[in-house]
């Protein structure tokens, strides 16, 4: 079985080459999960590669396409190999979006006709509600460029109200696969490790008519929830929401390892990008401040989702006067 992911970025090619191994370890079934980064434009040897993934596949991910061009040639591909396949499209182009297919949910297509009133109104909450985060990540980047103040306040009141709109969508007819839908973005906007993994799960047990899925009790655990901001440290059990939290377990640690405090004059505050944090590709963080530790000084290690980091920048490094850092480095970015 194989499941082609087509995504942008530098956070996800761990955790799915790690959901692919874990599946295995568990379950046997024999799954592939084939992996390709349009952040770029690809030669013709890269697309040939996309092509034979997707003529293959049982079910296909496209995550944050919003490249044109690329965008352009995906959907090419994705028309010819429509098939019965499963095809998930999440924070993509408007014309990349309604290539969404999932049973008989189609973005692209209108609501069907027999549909009750009540059917068709729980269906429009949910692809309303979809569409408003797919929304605001887009206003938070041109928020960004226009220097306008963005906040998580509406993304976190969105992540809040989607599982509990999941207990409002029946499971039955078209709508079943709308909430299907929904479950898959839990999962997406919380892109953890066990949340990839239960992502892919999730889409193949709901889409594919495979002897080995029916055969297998499969688990699939509720979406893990992260703090949208906080501090991390490499060496803490879990991240802090609270300046006040990791002032007392740094405290405390630096006591024992005789290291440096938090006195503004000797700490470094860094921008950390929220995804590596939470998919677990933070190795070069973990370096970064590790190294300034050794150095003699401390480290306030803040993370922000998207684009906009005032919003950390205030809870964690300026909310007093004078700063809580002596220096600020802003959105460390991993190799790809």
């Amino acid at each position: 079985m194989i499941i082609t992911v087509l995504y942008v970025g530098s956070s996800l090619l761990a955790p799915l080459k790690e959901a692919e191994r874990e599946i295995e370890r568990r379950y046997a079934l024999g799954v592939r999960v084939a992996a390709h980064n349009l952040g770029a434009a690809l030669d013709e040897s890269a697309w040939r590669e996309v092509e034979r993934d997707l003529s293959a596949s049982e079910v296909v991910f496209v995550i944050h396409v919003t490249d044109g061009e690329n965008a352009a040639r995906l959907m090419t591909l994705l028309t010819r190999f429509a098939g019965q396949r499963a095809v998930v499209v999440i924070n993509c182009l408007p014309e990349l979006m309604r290539q969404t297919r999932m049973g008989r949910l189609s973005f692209g297509r209108a609501a069907e006709s027999d549909e009750g009133v009540a059917d068709r109104r729980y269906a429009g909450m949910a692809k309303r509600l979809v569409s408003r985060v797919g929304a605001w990540m887009g206003e938070q980047a041109r928020a960004h460029r226009a220097k306008k103040r963005g906040s998580h306040t509406q993304y976190l009141r969105y992540v809040e109200r989607l599982p509990s709109l999941l207990r409002l969508v029946p499971n039955a007819g078209r709508l079943r696969d709308v909430k299907n839908y929904l479950y898959l973005f839990c999962y997406f906007l919380q892109p953890t490790p066990n949340n990839i993994r239960s992502m892919l799960l999730y889409a193949l047990k709901h889409y594919v008519d495979d002897v080995r899925l029916s055969r297998t009790e499969i688990e699939l655990p509720p979406p893990e929830t992260l703090p949208a901001v906080a501090i991390y440290h490499p060496d803490a059990p879990q991240l802090f929401e609270t300046f006040e939290s990791y002032r007392t377990w740094h405290e405390k640690r630096a006591r024992k390892l005789n290291g440096a405090t938090l006195k503004p004059e000797q700490t470094i505050g860094l921008l950390l990008m929220r995804p590596q944090i939470i998919s677990e590709t933070r190795g070069h963080y973990d370096g970064l401040i590790r190294a300034i530790e050794d150095e003699g000084l401390a480290v306030l290690p803040a993370i922000s989702t998207f684009i906009d980091t005032r919003e950390s920048c205030e809870k964690f490094f300026v909310v007093q006067s004078p700063s809580r850092v002596q220096s600020l480095k802003s959105k460390v970015q991993s190799p790809e």
